[in-house]
């Protein structure tokens, strides 16, 4: 094996290392240490971190015999723990350390170690982290958008939700993005040690992970014997987006031996930096037209070009004056630039208007369209726009803790954290119109469709018009300052081992202003007759300011890599009219104000204001007691935990509420708005056990109970409600009027967000049966049950909900928004199995593999607020949990001997529900608000790394992902339309030639 980092000390201190209380022990925890000395080298541990002594205790220092108490083998367990969560390279390595990390757990964990120091097995934390068994992640720039695929991924699930807590180092972090999770490819993966993933709970751990929890790990100074320096550089190639980009981190640690004790200073740094280029496609959803036939709506395409830079910054400090104190302080900080614009081509038709050419050739099959030419009076309506997203996130963390020994029995620890993010970004969209003859579509099964146009038409400038700008802003601000304290005391003999008890303290605020998309037309057709004149579209020559040389001609060069039919070129926006917001917007809309007649569009353009009504204030504390109690029958090599966490939140959002501006009731208000305060408090009871028998040798069974929760995120909370009232259908006013009686009034809101959510809960079991039959060289197999049965899931519904009026009377409104309603269950099983083949005459090869199985069951009762409709109005039956795949797959193979190592790793999962009702699928029309649901398709990418060491220093390889140049699809379900496959995507196969260096 080569490179090998040995380290000592306790990883995270203050805070339970992962590799936990061996079953069987102080035996069995002396075996186990001395296992892994031996099998990763001289791993040398600190003199006053005591050598563990051979037999069943350890040496007391008084007497010198042996000591056989509890709490001699608990503080020889804790000393195992520290070799334990030894950090070593290359692959065996770390397949043996997940598997040491899982068998000695006293919860369910899985984890992933990095092969080298600054070396997950991928090139982001989210790749890494859908290695891990039942953990997925999707495709996408953002959860519940289709049409925007991402090449490192995104949204993090657990056993199919996305209700995930994230933390580093066991505690509290997150990004301001409204929710309440870290976005984990914010996070450079080169400072990471490792990523662990707690599936179930234990009473001292936080609440708030009702799919799991996922902890990312840094190294400390203690981990490592002395001096250790550790160097990384990759350049990165996409073969789609041809661009190379840089990457880098360093390390540096080292500790000394002072007169005041131990002391340690650890430095980490990265930067790393990618592009990439996908190419999308789109069919429309379909519509009933005149002739009963279901016909699609449209189709289109897009090129999106993305670029982001990740930086990380580590600092840590440790000192241990004495043999029973330590205390450290950590300093992190990781910043997020993402960059990219979009050049798309889209319809923007009514949608009842289109039908079938009967001209040309078409074909229809059960009543739905196949293949032929879709038009509509005075052409398709379309839309090309460039679109650019510019995106800033900050993460940083500072804490503070110590671990106190007091006498042989009891310890006592403490942690002091500050927590700050902060996220700004402009989305900005600039869009030409042109009404296009026609539309040619055929669709070709799993494969793209095949889209034509009049490309004489679309290449010529005088058939485009200003369409419309949309702007989209965030400032997020959220800090947090939490504290904790526990003390666990061991006894000496008997079935209680040990009692731990804790309290912690959070204070939060966050600060969210999102402006939403507002959507601005220039000139649409739509607007002909009353906002414009009839006849031609003003064209792109308004006046000297805004002229065709703001346009180009999109050529769409390799589009699809050239596996994909699509029409020539289409004129759109330059991208500096995207960038230049909001100069270019005003430059637009005031150059088309002398072409409107009526309609009020003739004003001078004004950006969009980070004002009060865009803005979100919570304000959240938490406070939280535990007590767990720690048995086992060393004979019987049982052992367990048992607990219960107490927490409660109380909570404050600040906001507005807007009155009513109806001129017949007066009473109810004039449209004037007034500040509210929504103040919410509740407590939940978390009780917790878990327990584990090795009833054979190395074969292990567990069972865990637990009950969870997972608070609203703080963008589902806003307090800012809108009232409306308006006149009963059908009944006309009396001349002259000035107030109605109420029951002529109907009075209703709608609203995204509710302050008064509750957290959604869950009863959460598992038993797993795991067999270690090759504990020394990474051998190992396992299943292992689950059921989460979920409660007060967020859904929107319609309530009657009291408001005051102006004269001092409440009146009862009828308001639509996210309320805890419904139920959800999740059974699955995951069998995994990891093995290297040392009986082949060829030495070196291993394999890893995963399997995971999910099955869902949502009950929401059947309102039609909460259920989804088609364009036809007919409602859908229940679907499953948001995000949650039946099959998910990991195999991984492996080759290490000599100086070389190699991997081949492939990651799958099958269709889940990506989202309801997402841009481009929720509409009103024939008065039918309908929204469909959208899945993402089975999805498969083959990723490798082939590394080639010169010596124990250097090591040069090259990584590579999306070997397979995969293609993720969405399929959108319509009740009378049927299955269909709604979009395609293609993307980079990316490369990055790696050097590491370790001294």
């Amino acid at each position: 094996m080569i490179g090998k980092v040995q380290a000592s000390g306790k990883h995270g201190v203050g805070q339970r290392p992962v590799g936990v209380k061996p079953v069987s022990g102080g035996r069995l925890a002396v075996a186990v240490a001395m296992g892994l000395a031996f099998t990763y080298g001289s791993a040398a541990v600190h003199a006053q971190d005591a050598a563990l002594a051979s037999g069943t205790g350890s040496t007391s220092a008084q007497t010198g015999a042996v000591d056989t108490s509890n709490a001699a083998k608990k503080k020889t367990q804790e000393q195992a723990k520290q070799l334990v969560t030894v950090t070593v390279t290359g692959i065996r390595a770390s397949v043996e350390m997940a598997q040491d990390t899982k068998r000695y757990a006293d919860t369910f964990v899985d984890s992933l170690s990095a092969t080298d120091i600054g070396a997950l097995p991928d090139r982001s934390v989210t790749e890494s982290l859908s290695r891990i068994p039942g953990v997925t992640i999707d495709h996408f720039l953002s959860q519940g958008d289709p049409e925007h695929f991402s090449a490192e991924g995104n949204g993090v699930q657990v056993r199919g939700l996305t209700q995930v807590r994230s933390e580093l180092n066991g505690r509290d972090s997150f990004s301001a993005n409204g929710g309440r999770a870290l976005s984990f490819q914010d996070v450079p993966s080169e400072l990471m040690s490792g990523v662990d993933v707690f599936k179930n709970q234990k009473a001292d751990m936080i609440e708030g992970g009702l799919g799991g929890t996922v902890n990312l790990r840094t190294f400390m100074p203690f981990d490592f014997q002395g001096q250790k320096i550790a160097a990384s550089a990759s350049e990165n190639y996409g073969d789609f987006d041809k661009k190379y980009k840089p990457s880098a981190s360093v390390l540096y640690s080292n500790r000394w031996h002072t007169s005041i004790g131990d002391m340690g200073f650890l430095v980490d740094v990265a930067d790393s930096r990618l592009a990439t280029r996908t190419d999308g496609l789109f069919v429309r959803p379909f519509f009933k037209d005149s002739a009963g036939v279901w016909v699609p709506r449209g189709a289109d395409w897009r090129t999106l070009l993305y670029d982001r830079k990740r930086d990380g910054y580590y600092l840590a400090f440790q000192w241990r004056p004495s043999n029973d104190l330590e205390l450290y302080a950590t300093a992190f900080q990781s910043k997020y630039h993402e960059v990219w614009d979009e050049d798309a081509i889209f319809v923007s038709n009514d949608p009842t208007q289109v039908v079938v050419d009967a001209s040309q050739p078409s074909q229809i099959n059960g009543g739905v369209f196949q293949s032929g030419r879709l038009t509509q009076p005075g052409g398709v309506p379309m839309g090309t726009d460039i679109r650019a997203s510019n995106s800033h996130s900050k993460t940083t963390d500072f804490s503070t803790g110590l671990k106190w020994q007091l006498g042989t029995s009891t310890d006592v620890t403490s942690e002091l954290q500050f927590v700050k993010a902060t996220t700004n970004s402009l989305d900005s969209t600039v869009a030409l119109g042109t009404n296009v003859p026609y539309i040619d579509v055929a669709l070709n099964g799993s494969n793209p469709p095949r889209i034509g146009v009049d490309t004489s038409f679309t290449t010529n400038p005088a058939n485009y018009y200003w369409g419309f700008t949309m702007d989209h802003q965030d400032q997020n601000y959220a800090k947090e300052l939490a504290w904790r304290g526990d003390i666990e005391h061991s006894f000496a003999s008997g079935f209680v081992h040990a009692v731990k008890a804790g309290v912690r303290i959070t204070d939060r605020y966050a600060n969210n202003i999102d402006t939403g998309y507002n959507w601005n037309p220039v000139f649409q057709t739509w607007m002909q007759g009353w906002a414009i004149p009839s006849g031609a579209m003003p064209g792109l020559n308004l006046n000297g300011t805004v002229n065709s040389s703001l346009v180009h001609l999109d050529t769409f060069n390799n589009f699809y890599k050239g596996s994909a039919s699509i029409p020539g070129a289409f004129y759109a926006p330059v991208l500096s009219t995207a960038l230049g917001y909001p100069a270019s917007y005003a430059d637009i809309h005031d150059a088309a104000n002398p072409y409107y007649i009526g309609g009020g569009y003739d004003k001078p353009y004004e950006p969009t204001l980070l004002d009060a009504a865009h803005t979100n204030v919570q304000h959240e504390k938490t406070y939280a007691a535990y007590g767990m109690l720690e048995f086992g029958v060393d004979d019987a090599n049982l052992s367990g935990n048992v607990g219960v966490r107490a927490v409660r939140t109380s909570n404050a959002a600040q906001g507005f509420l807007v009155y009513p501006n109806q001129a017949l009731a007066p009473f109810l208000g004039t449209g004037q708005s007034s500040p509210i305060t929504a103040r919410n408090e509740y407590t939940d009871v978390l009780p917790s056990l878990n327990l584990k028998w090795e009833f054979a040798p190395n074969v292990i069974t567990r069972f865990a109970f637990s009950k969870a929760v997972a608070r609203p995120d703080f963008s589902q909370m806003q307090a800012y409600q809108v009232l409306n009232a308006a006149v009963n259908a059908g009944y006309t006013p009396p001349k002259g009027a000035t107030s109605l009686p109420l029951n002529e009034l109907v009075l209703t809101g709608t609203s995204t967000s509710n302050p008064y959510l509750t957290p959604m809960k869950a009863n959460q079991f598992d038993l797993s049966l795991e067999w270690y039959f090759d504990q020394d060289h990474g051998g190992m197999t396992w299943i292992n049950f689950f059921h989460k049965g979920i409660s007060d899931y967020f859904r929107n519904e319609s309530q009657f909900v009291t408001y005051p009026g102006v004269d001092g009377n409440n009146y009862q409104y009828l308001i639509t928004r996210p309320v805890n309603i419904g139920k959800a269950t999740i059974d699955g099983a995951e069998v995994g199995w990891n093995q290297f083949f040392d009986f082949l005459p060829v030495k070196g090869f291993g394999m890893s593999a995963n399997y995971t199985y999910i099955r869902s069951r949502t009950h929401v009762p059947n309102d039609s607020t909460a259920v989804p409709l088609d364009t036809d109005g007919s409602k859908y039956g229940n679907l499953p949990a948001d995000g949650l795949s039946r099959d998910s797959l990991n195999v991984a193979g492996f080759y290490e001997h000599g100086p070389w190592q190699i991997r081949l790793a492939y990651n799958w999962r099958s269709q889940y529900l990506l989202s309801i009702g997402p841009n481009g699928y929720n509409g009103t029309d024939n008065n039918i608000p309908w929204k469909l649901p959208v899945f993402a398709d089975a999805y498969g990418q083959l990723d490798g790394s082939i590394f080639y060491a010169f010596n124990q220093h250097v090591k040069l390889g090259l990584e590579m992902n999306n070997l397979n140049n995969a293609e993720q699809r969405t399929i959108m379900y319509q009740n009378a339309a049927g299955k269909h496959i709604t979009s395609w995507y293609v993307n980079d196969t990316r490369y990055a030639l790696t050097v590491r260096v370790s001294f």
